[in-house]
């Protein structure tokens, strides 16, 4: 399911203002202050998104966590990321669950409970069922959150792109455009063809050629789970963007794990330069070597 934590991880990073309307409404007194790096923030353990906001002289944080398959043994980890926020940032931290399809599970968890010879404490977390809000993207109110309609039905149709995509059209950036799509590819990857995700998306005409490239090793890493094939349509992918890679930074990207990978895969189009691909293997290697 990596690629669709790192598809809600990109719209949260693109467009936070749209995921805090997802969280409060479109008339919202909670306003966002600031990011903080969750990474360095909490080492040990990986965290989707951390906000820090302000609703009026209260200041706060919101920590984001997506869930695309429901399993309260994670809750326990949840609710150590919570703590930890809360200690290192010295302010009320809120968590919000945010699962993104409803699949074939019957219940979505929003905590859960320790019993002790009836005494209890109760782990509770704020929680969005994604699906729930599909009127609120499909009317444009929401429309970023337009890659993650093909999520919400079974057996969706090719209406479902059609409307991704129009909505999609409708963001006046053309970068953010373009970056969209490439999410809505990525996720429609899990239900559609290739063939039928170019044709209505129109990937043909909006995307760079990297991002082609990417769908491709999102497609084969998803099918294959192999860590082979990841690694070599990576350097691909970096050798499009910055030319031939040296024999260090070819090592440096074979040392990394699956899901360091998909990582870096999903974050080759923010890099400037091969520099800053440099000291992302660096901090890599540095977060292994700690673990």
């Amino acid at each position: 399911m990596h690629e669709l934590d790192h598809a809600i991880k990109k719209i949260c990073h693109w467009h936070p203002n749209c995921v805090l309307d997802l969280f409060f409404g479109s008339n919202r007194t909670v306003e966002l202050k600031r990011v903080e790096d969750a990474q360095i923030q909490i080492p040990e353990h990986r965290t989707d998104k951390i906000w820090r906001v302000r609703e009026g002289e209260k200041e706060g944080a919101l920590l984001l966590e997506a869930i695309t398959e429901p399993d309260q043994r994670d809750f326990d980890k949840i609710e150590l990321k919570n703590v930890a926020t809360r200690i290192n940032l010295k302010i009320p931290v809120v968590t919000v669950l945010v699962y993104l399809q409803r699949g074939r599970y019957a219940t979505f968890p929003e905590g859960y409970e320790d019993e002790i010879g009836g005494l209890t404490t109760k782990h509770v977390f704020s929680r969005i069922l994604l699906w729930e809000h599909a009127e609120r993207i499909r009317s444009g109110e929401l429309k970023e959150l337009a890659p993650f309609l093909a999520l919400f039905e079974d057996e969706p149709g090719i209406e479902v792109l059609q409307t991704e995509n129009r909505l999609i059209e409708g963001v006046a950036d053309t970068e953010q455009r373009m970056e969209l799509k490439a999410v809505a590819a990525i996720v429609a990857a899990r239900k559609f063809s290739e063939e039928l995700i170019r044709q209505y998306l129109n990937l043909e005409i909006t995307m760079i050629r990297e991002t082609t490239i990417f769908s491709e090793w999102l497609t084969q890493s998803r099918g294959e789970g192999k860590l082979e094939g990841k690694n070599t349509l990576l350097l691909k992918l970096l050798e499009k963007k910055f030319g031939r890679l040296s024999s260090e930074l070819k090592s440096a990207v074979e040392k990394l794990d699956a899901e360091q990978l998909d990582d870096l895969a999903m974050d080759i189009f923010d890099f400037n330069n091969i520099e800053d691909l440099r000291i992302r293997l660096h901090i890599s290697a540095m977060s292994a070597a700690t673990v």
